[in-house]
């Protein structure tokens, strides 16, 4: 596994695939929870989830860095993302786990969504509408009754976040989401459940196994944060070499083949399959600091490299 400080550190002259990654970067993808934010979806934390401004003031050294933008990636709604994003001084944003694109016009102050559902039919995508969404599709065809007849006890609504969605059901627990999907598999509507990290909820209903309990989205099959940031980066006229991602996540690391590389934090190896998973990857890095602390040091490494430093 390649340790991020530690290539770093080792790249003395210079002359290396991360440098030159980091020198390049335009955008960088962010996912949010267990990565921005702390527990409880705090940003004013460390690693450890202990009081730190840290992670608020590297936010604020990107957001006046020129020629760099942060773009939230993440499995929170619209509505959600909104609020984060004029909160941290973001425009744009990926939600819902790549199932919706957001851009923000400053000169007409409005918004425009656009929802991503390459897995289905064109003749699906054009009844969708803000009267019928992804999810309102999604909730019609019975696949939320099969999920939970078939893991009783193993999953549920990720309460309060589920709600105001338009895209995915968010959901928490201790399910293979490959085993999941297959429930969907006579369905007209293609469904997959996409596993998005290691959570602790504060309350929760679930059967304790002793295993860490994880986030889920019910999302249109061939939506995926990796589909929307290869969208986005057409959108905006960039090439991958000019693109970063960081995270917490399998959905997070299932992005490497869009951007030059991809860092996931300490708290990533959390998830069973991660470690792994990141040992097949060539521009897969693990950050030696957490949620919080391991993104600052992440950014502030993007901005040194940016600045000849």
């Amino acid at each position: 596994m390649k340790y991020f400080q530690q290539e770093l550190d080792a790249s003395t002259q210079g002359a290396s695939a991360l440098v030159d990654a980091l020198r390049q970067v335009k955008v960088l993808y962010t996912d949010i929870d267990g990565t921005v934010l702390g527990k409880r979806g705090c940003l004013l934390v460390d690693g450890d989830n202990a009081p730190c401004a840290d992670t608020a003031v590297a936010i604020v050294e990107a957001n006046v860095s020129p020629d760099f933008a942060v773009v939230p990636c993440t499995g929170r709604s619209v509505t959600q993302l909104i609020e984060i994003s004029r909160l941290l001084g973001w425009d744009d944003f990926i939600g819902e786990a790549g199932a919706v694109r957001s851009y923000w016009n400053a000169a007409s102050g409005t918004r425009e969504n656009c929802y991503d559902t390459p897995g289905w039919s064109i003749e699906l995508q054009a009844q969708l509408s803000e009267d019928n969404t992804p999810l309102d599709v999604i909730n019609a065809s019975g696949a939320m009754e099969r999920l939970f007849e078939a893991f009783p006890g193993q999953i549920e609504y990720h309460s309060p976040w589920n709600v105001n969605r338009q895209a995915t059901n968010v959901l928490r627990g201790r399910v293979d989401p490959v085993q999941a999907t297959e429930l969907f598999t006579d369905l007209e509507v293609p469904i997959t459940l996409i596993e998005n990290g290691v959570i602790a909820p504060s309350a929760h209903t679930l059967i304790d196994d002793g295993q860490p309990v994880r986030a889920y989205h019910l999302a249109p099959t061939g939506a995926s944060k990796g589909a929307a940031i290869a969208a986005d980066l057409k959108r905006r006229g960039l090439r991958r070499e000019q693109a970063l991602m960081v995270g917490d996540g399998m959905a997070d690391l299932e992005c490497a083949p869009e951007v030059a590389a991809i860092f996931m934090l300490s708290n990533a190896l959390h998830s069973p399959r991660m470690a792994a998973a990141m040992e097949q990857l060539d521009n897969a890095y693990l950050v030696e600091g957490a949620q919080g602390t391991g993104w600052a040091q992440l950014v502030r490494a993007i901005l040194a490299s940016k600045q000849g430093r």
